[in-house]
């Protein structure tokens, strides 16, 4: 894509069918053009503003109006790079497939600085369209030898930011082993201490919990920010949920409840009922259930993520207590905001088969309400396995229907 003048210059003479000696004329030799072609003589701009000229009077005598732009001509391989990469920004419709060539070739051609610059300029880019891996990809170029601490920080903050977005904490995790020879020897300062907290949580998503433990536990003694130690307390508590410690994972989702806001409070004892339901415990579920719902009927969520999640937990704590009313509405709010916001697919299709076990034959029109939905979903993932429990509530309450429905698998 990038010619550098001399490339541009035979490009041009093939284009045109111009020969060597036609080109020359009388001014320059054609072993000198020879030459300056195959890069064993620099063009220069006085041979330039010649072979432009000749070019314009040969194009004119075959009746051909273009003009060859000496200025075009001359630009440097680096300088059309730039150039490149500078348009691409402007831009709001790309097409990333046809993109990601022309910038790799664009991003060899420039200087480690320049690549450096426009490696993070590409990353905001690509995050701003969604395209987090590609957006992941041009940070990990933009971090080859780093050697400041401050900006191995700032950089491994973005990293850690895309990977969970990604879901992709092993990267997280061997990103951060790159630097941490070097991040061991700094004092901890503000960065320091939320790569510490980012990395943590990494290493408890993939299993690692005694390294991530010991973080945490540095960051306890040295943290003076009530808010961090709260985010902090809620990592512990996951940590102590995923080994399998319950008992103290609900007690420190107990104790992250006192004095905190209601939203704070809601989840934290949405995170309780889960507990209760995995330990099946259920004069736990029912204190914490009616907790949690008291306070979720204040009604003060903002973040739709949260309010799915706590809506899937409240539905299940409903259905485990034989609050059946309850759990069939709350299921069933829990489904139209999941699809409103195009939240997972797993989850939506989970709360079906969940609303199918319990329904009823008087529920018979909100079946027909999702049944069209779940097959939709069905269909995306591919996977018709699920699919089972429409008929087995059809078996249980319309048996008169299962042909019919079994046609809809077709």
């Amino acid at each position: 894509m990038f010619l550098s003048p001399a490339e541009k210059l035979l490009a041009l003479r093939k284009k045109y069918k111009i020969t060597q000696g036609e080109l020359v004329g009388d001014d320059i030799t054609r072993v000198f053009l020879g030459m300056i072609e195959i890069g064993k003589r620099s063009l220069t701009e006085k041979t330039a503003k010649i072979l432009c000229k000749n070019f314009d009077e040969i194009l004119r005598k075959k009746g051909i109006k273009e003009k060859i732009d000496i200025v075009e001509l001359m630009k440097s391989k680096e300088i059309q790079a730039i150039e490149y990469l500078d348009d691409f920004f402007k831009q709001e419709n790309v097409s990333i497939e046809e993109s990601i060539w022309n910038i790799e070739e664009a991003l060899y051609e420039i200087s480690e600085t320049d690549r450096t610059k426009y490696c993070l300029q590409l990353f905001d880019k690509f995050v701003s369209l969604k395209e987090y891996k590609i957006a992941r990809n041009y940070l990990l170029k933009s971090m080859h030898r780093l050697k400041k601490a401050d900006v191995i920080e700032s950089r491994l903050l973005k990293m850690f930011e895309v990977n969970e977005i990604i879901g992709d904490y092993k990267r997280s995790i061997f990103v951060y082993r790159i630097f941490k020879e070097q991040l061991d020897r700094e004092k901890l300062s503000a960065n320091l201490e939320k790569v510490f907290f980012h990395y943590s949580k990494a290493l408890i998503e993939c299993g690692e919990y005694d390294e991530a433990f010991e973080f945490l536990k540095l960051l306890m003694k040295k943290l003076k920010d009530y808010d961090f130690i709260y985010e902090i307390r809620k990592l512990i508590a996951q940590g102590f949920w995923k080994i399998g410690e319950l008992l103290l994972a609900a007690k420190e989702y107990t104790s992250l409840a006192k004095g905190r806001r209601v939203q704070d409070k809601v989840e934290a004892y949405a995170n309780v009922i889960k507990i209760a339901l995995e330990a099946k415990d259920l004069a736990l579920l029912k204190k914490f259930y009616d907790k949690c719902k008291a306070n979720y009927d204040l009604g003060a969520l903002q973040d739709e993520k949260l309010n799915f999640e706590v809506l899937i937990a409240l539905a299940k704590g409903a259905n485990k207590l034989e609050k059946t009313k309850d759990s069939k509405a709350l299921f069933m709010e829990a489904l139209m905001l999941g699809k409103n916001n195009n939240f997972s697919i797993e989850k939506r299709m989970e709360i079906i088969s969940e609303l199918f076990q319990i329904f009823e034959k008087s529920d018979f029109f909100s079946v027909q309400s999702i049944e069209k939905e779940y097959f939709s979903l069905l269909k995306e993932q591919k996977d018709y396995m699920p699919g089972i429990k429409i008929l087995e509530y059809y078996y249980k309450t319309l048996p008169a229907e299962i042909e019919k429905k079994f046609k809809m698998f077709d």
